[in-house]
């Protein structure tokens, strides 16, 4: 049996977009990487933002893992919520997951929410026989993958914590089908238990862009009429940065004026640093780290290129619904579940064997090729899944 993306309910709704809070304070630990600039994270605390203006009654827990400050802190502090960092690393095992517990203990919370995938197993073995209502996994990729180099441990402790997961959590939810059965496998759902809760993509930072494409160009040295490729994401091997440089170096060989523009950091910058003067292509490639004004950049670009490896699957790949709210066109690899194809006129799927100069090609089409408005785009994404008053309801509706 398909599980469908967990829909609003009356009990979680009381008019549009509006969630019904409860009538005794209810206390919430998320266990999280950091309040930084991790995609994961960022949707968190959007959720947590919207969630903070209709349900004060709920109170809101981050614990984060790393024990480094997060850009995020503050803001989530003046919002009243908790962050609490981690005293110990993952790797010393005994004294964090005992001081995990204390945290537990301490904070009296109702519901447990934990966001690393089978990694949550060791957060749900810290709160045994503590008196939570309920235990959430959040899954976010379909790797499954463990924070260990040494490929042998994470074999071995795979099928173990996978086992802890599917038997100590209450709920089960995937940010898309792929992922949440990458935990699941060919174990039959339950509707009840196990549910998708899309991204929500706040929708109004779209609205609010006021892109100036010439200035854009100037500032970054171009020419206004530079048709600009963007690459949004971390810049790591399995993102496949460099992909988008042997696609760049075919258009510019056919004499397109185009530009490839990175927004991300990464262990593979300076990969891609030394791709780039290898191909002498120092002029049409710009690195700007890691950007908060995504929306203004993208209603600033010509093509979202987005070239994952497809071996194992992207969670989702928020970046492509981001696109579409922004009605930026999109060429992208098979890594990314359908589900994230919103508005189908913008994107087009092509496998990585089909090789950069077919990419190329296909970019070339798309910016040449009608496509709706940016109103109308933008529209289509506010009716789905992915809106905020969506995704804000259904994460709430988990803790009813």
């Amino acid at each position: 049996m398909s599980v469908q993306p967990l829909e609003v309910s009356r009990k979680a709704m009381v008019s549009a977009g509006a969630v019904e809070c409860p009538r005794t304070p209810i206390r919430l630990l998320h266990i999280v990487e950091n309040l930084d600039q991790q995609a994961v994270e960022n949707w968190l605390f959007r959720v947590f933002r919207a969630a903070t203006r209709d349900c004060p009654e709920y109170h809101w827990t981050f614990f984060c893992v790393l024990g480094r400050k997060g850009r995020l802190d503050e803001e989530a502090r003046r919002l009243g919520a908790e962050v609490i960092h981690s005293r110990y690393e993952l790797g010393d095992k005994r004294r964090f997951l005992l001081s995990l517990r204390e945290v537990m203990k301490r904070g009296h919370y109702d519901i447990l929410h934990c966001h690393h995938d089978i990694m949550s197993a060791a957060y749900l073995a810290a709160s045994a026989g503590l008196p939570f209502r309920k235990r959430i996994i959040h899954l976010h990729n379909t790797s499954l993958g463990l924070p260990t180099p040494s490929w042998i441990k994470a074999e071995l402790a795979r099928e173990p914590m996978r086992q802890v997961c599917l038997r100590m959590a209450d709920q089960i939810v995937g940010i898309s089908s792929d992922a949440l059965e990458s935990l699941l496998g060919s174990r039959e759902r339950d509707p009840k238990r196990h549910q998708i809760i899309h991204y929500a993509v706040d929708t109004a930072r779209f609205a609010a862009a006021r892109p100036d494409r010439v200035e854009f160009r100037r500032a970054l040295g171009l020419d206004p009429a530079t048709k600009i490729l963007l690459f949004v994401g971390r810049l790591v091997e399995y993102k496949n940065p460099c992909f988008v440089l042997e696609m760049l170096e075919h258009l510019t060989s056919a004499g397109e004026n185009v530009a490839a523009v990175f927004a991300g950091t990464g262990d593979q910058e300076e990969n891609v640093r030394g791709v780039v003067k290898e191909k002498g292509l120092e002029d049409r490639v710009r690195l700007l780290g890691f950007r908060d004004d995504v929306p203004e950049l993208m209603r600033s670009a010509d093509v979202l290129v987005w070239p994952s490896l497809e071996e194992t699957k992207e969670g989702l790949g928020l970046g492509i619904v981001e696109a579409q709210s922004a009605g930026l066109p999109i060429v992208m690899s098979r890594s990314v579940p359908a589900e994230a194809i919103v508005v189908p006129e913008l994107v087009t799927v092509l496998p990585l064997s089909a090789g950069a100069k077919a990419w190329a090609n296909a970019t070339l089409d798309l910016m040449n090729l009608p496509r709706p408005g940016f109103e109308e785009s933008l529209a289509k994404v506010e009716s789905s899944s992915f809106s905020m008053e969506q995704g804000v309801a259904n994460l709430m509706a988990l803790y009813v």
